[in-house]
């Protein structure tokens, strides 16, 4: 799971022992240390340096880091040699930096993403690590890779880091309907960082479970108060006015919701997945016309869109759609599968 936003339904649930979180979640461990003194020289220019790392995470026989999951201190994830996104996040800041390596969090924007998690929906949400090096930054993430950073993503300090990593705990153990021990970490998280949006939500879908309205209320309305525009704590509100017999109210957040999704450009690309997988090619292509009208250089849009092409065999669009998502693709990696892609098109159009 990522640093996730819960739509919640309120149900009462039980209430288990509180704990008290404590200990520092990007603590490095004597084997960690020792690993690294063994696996990265620090005579190596910070470039080379980095690069050493990256091989010691991902293809170091004794690490050798892979997906899983679950949100992880730096020691658990080492120990269990995987964690998501956030635990590689938080275990490689604190690794290369321990090689004298200026590493910090870098929360990045990715098309929106849904799952379930217990009895509620989770907005997923992604951060990798970033590397500066002579002025220059590079963007280190839980996929194996070093790619310069060129543009979306924004660094954010160590405090909002570790309020993810407070509030995704939370938010699995809200989902498991452990209500106190959710909240004891959804407070952690706001000592970590009182803006953090996302807490705020996930705090009033506790409170709402716990039956306590006016306080899960008074959450949704902090959240907005940070982001107005944030549109989980929107729909939250509207289904707790709704719920409160406030239904013109609870129009009116829901309206708005509906006009924030209009504008926002990921909005549409999820519309145009969903009637992909569906079959219906021709409206998503509507749809991804209505993302690039939003948002003209997100490569992965036209990707989307050549596909949809291809499957309706307008092969000449979906080349020209192809060429454009290389044309924006932000790393070699992207540039080089869409590339690849596109040669495969140009072949099937002149067999030999």
């Amino acid at each position: 799971m990522l640093a996730s936003l819960l739509v919640g339904l309120m149900l009462a649930q039980t209430q288990a022992a509180t704990p008290a979180p404590d200990g520092n979640p990007m603590a490095l461990s004597p084997e960690i240390q020792a690993f690294l003194d063994q696996k990265v020289d620090r005579g190596l220019a910070d470039k080379e340096r980095l690069e050493a790392l990256v091989q010691a995470v991902f293809q170091d026989e004794s690490l050798k880091f892979t997906y899983a999951p679950e949100t992880r201190t730096a020691i658990e994830t080492f120990t269990n040699r995987g964690g998501n996104c956030l635990s590689f996040t938080i275990l490689f800041i604190a690794i290369a930096r321990h090689v004298g390596l200026d590493a910090r969090f870098r929360e990045v924007e990715i098309a929106p993403a849904w799952s379930k998690n217990g009895m509620f929906v989770s907005l997923n949400k992604h951060v990798n690590a970033a590397v500066f090096i002579g002025g220059m930054g590079y963007a280190i993430d839980v996929f194996p890779g070093v790619n310069r950073i060129e543009l979306g993503g924004q660094i954010v300090p160590d405090a909002r880091g570790l309020a993810h990593f407070y509030n995704n705990i939370g938010a699995d153990e809200l989902g498991k309907g452990n209500l106190a021990v959710a909240e004891a970490y959804l407070r952690k998280a706001l000592e970590m960082d009182p803006k953090a949006v996302s807490v705020w939500i996930n705090l009033g879908v506790t409170k709402g479970q716990a039956g306590e309205l006016r306080e899960a209320e008074s959450c949704y309305r902090k959240a907005l108060q940070l982001d107005s525009r944030e549109l989980v704590a929107m729909s939250n509100l509207a289904g707790l006015c709704q719920r409160t017999g406030r239904s013109r109210e609870a129009l009116r957040y829901m309206t708005k919701v509906k006009e924030f999704q209009e504008k926002n450009p990921y909005h549409h690309y999820n519309l145009g997945l969903q009637a992909f997988e569906a079959g219906n090619y021709q409206v998503s292509i509507a749809e991804y016309k209505k993302a690039l009208k939003l948002k003209s250089k997100e490569h992965n849009f036209y990707f989307a869109l050549a596909r949809a092409y291809a499957k309706l065999d307008q092969l000449e669009d979906a080349m020209t759609s192809l060429q454009l998502a290389s044309k924006y693709a932000p790393d070699s990696s992207n540039q080089n599968r869409y590339n690849q892609k596109l040669e495969l098109l140009k072949a099937s159009q002149n067999p030999s």
